[in-house]
C-alpha cells in the first residue's frame, strides 16, 4: 500500500467508525524548519477545535509488519483517549483576556522558517526569531499547544507588542529555566531508559572515568551544562530569559558560550578565550546535519554572553540553517 492510499483509507475508516456526527479531515501541517507533517483532524460537527493526529509514524508501523486494521485501531483508540479540548471552545479563543496568561514563546531559526514567519508574529534574536504559542493543557505525553498567527492578533484587536509583552512575562513563569551539568542529564536519561536495570554505581563509575580522561587529554570542551525548562520542550528559549545566563556567568566568574543543541535545549560552557569559534560553529553544524532531526534544529552558530557588556552576541559564521 502506498502512502497516499494509506492516508485516504485512514480517513474513510475513521468516518465509518465515528459516524455522521463527526468531521474527519486530512491536513498538511507546516512544522518547524519547513517540515510538512500529514495529519488527520477529528471533531464533532460545529465544534471549533479539532485535535490532529500525525500519521507518518503509523504508516511506518504498518511497513514494519502491523496490519492496516491494527493501525486503524491504534488511531481510533488514540482519538478516544484524547477527544479534544472541551474547555477551549471558540468563545475562549475569541477572547484575549481568557488566554493571555497562557501565551508563551519559543525560539526558531529565522532563515529556515522564512515562509512560516510571514503569517506569524515574531521578534528577531540574532539568526533566530521568537514566536508565540498557547500553552493550553499538560497531559501525560506533554503539552497541548497552538501557534499564534497574525490573524489571531487581529481578531483580538491587540498590537503585536502587547502579545510579546504577555509572552515575555508568562514564559519564565510557566516554563522556568533549569541548568544541569551534562553528567546529571545523562544519569536521568539512563534511569528513564533502563528502568529496573538502572545501576547508579555502574553509571557513576563510567562518568567518573570519562571525566578523568577528559581532564587528562585537555579536550576542546570543559564541563558542559544543559539549559532547558522542566519539561524539556522548547527549552532553548530559556537563553533569552532575563538574568539567567548573567547569573550563571557570575557563578562561574567567566563569560559563557552558548551552543544550540536543538529547539529544546542549549549547552553552556565557560569561555576560556582559547576556542576557535568558527571551528565550533562548524562542529555544531555537523552535529545538526547528522544527529539532530530536521524539525528540532535551531541554529548552526555559536553565541557568547559577555559579562562586561551584559549581552549575548553571535560569534561564529557557520553556514546558515536552510529550510527543507
Amino acid at each position: 500500500m502506498d502512502y497516499e492510499l494509506f492516508l485516504q483509507l485512514v480517513k474513510e475508516g475513521l468516518e465509518e467508525r465515528l459516524g455522521e456526527d463527526y468531521l474527519v479531515t486530512l491536513r498538511a501541517i507546516p512544522k518547524n524548519n519547513g517540515i510538512i507533517r500529514d495529519g488527520i483532524s477529528v471533531c464533532r460537527k460545529y465544534d471549533q477545535v479539532a485535535p490532529t493526529i500525525y500519521l507518518h509514524a503509523f504508516f511506518q508501523e504498518m511497513e514494519n509488519g502491523h496490519s492496516f486494521q491494527e493501525i486503524l485501531n491504534m488511531i481510533y483508540q488514540l482519538y478516544l483517549e484524547n477527544p479534544g479540548l472541551p474547555y477551549l471552545d471558540s468563545r475562549v479563543l475569541a477572547s484575549y483576556q481568557e488566554i493571555k496568561d497562557r501565551i508563551v514563546y519559543k525560539l526558531v531559526n529565522t532563515q529556515a522558517n522564512r515562509a512560516m514567519l510571514d503569517y506569524l508574529p515574531h521578534m528577531p534574536f540574532h539568526d533566530m526569531s521568537l514566536v508565540c504559542y498557547l500553552l493550553m493543557e499538560q497531559r501525560e505525553q506533554g503539552y497541548v499547544t497552538a501557534l499564534i498567527h497574525k490573524d489571531h492578533v487581529q481578531a483580538w484587536k491587540i498590537r503585536e507588542k502587547e502579545l510579546f509583552l504577555a509572552a515575555l512575562e508568562n514564559t519564565p513563569r510557566l516554563l522556568p529555566p533549569v541548568i544541569q551539568p551534562m553528567s546529571d542529564v545523562l544519569r536521568q536519561l539512563a534511569k528513564e531508559a533502563l528502568g529496573e536495570n538502572y545501576q547508579k554505581e555502574t553509571l557513576d563509575a563510567l562518568l567518573e572515568e570519562a571525566d578523568k580522561q577528559r581532564t587528562e587529554k585537555q579536550p576542546v570542551f570543559p564541563t558542559l551544562y544543559v539549559l532547558s525548562n522542566p519539561v524539556g520542550v522548547n527549552g532553548a528559549a530559556c537563553m533569552t530569559y532575563p538574568h539567567v545566563i548573567q547569573n550563571f556567568a557570575q557563578q562561574l566568574n567567566q563569560d559563557i558560550l552558548i551552543l544550540p543543541s536543538s529547539i529544546h535545549e542549549v549547552l553552556l560552557v565557560a569561555d576560556c578565550k582559547d576556542y576557535n569559534y568558527e571551528d565550533m560553529g562548524l562542529l555544531v553544524k555537523d552535529i545538526n546535519d547528522t544527529e539532530v532531526s530536521i524539525e528540532d534544529r535551531l541554529s548552526n552558530q555559536i553565541y557568547c554572553y559577555h559579562r562586561d557588556k551584559d549581552q549575548i552576541s553571535m560569534v561564529s559564521h557557520a553556514p546558515a540553517l536552510e529550510r527543507v
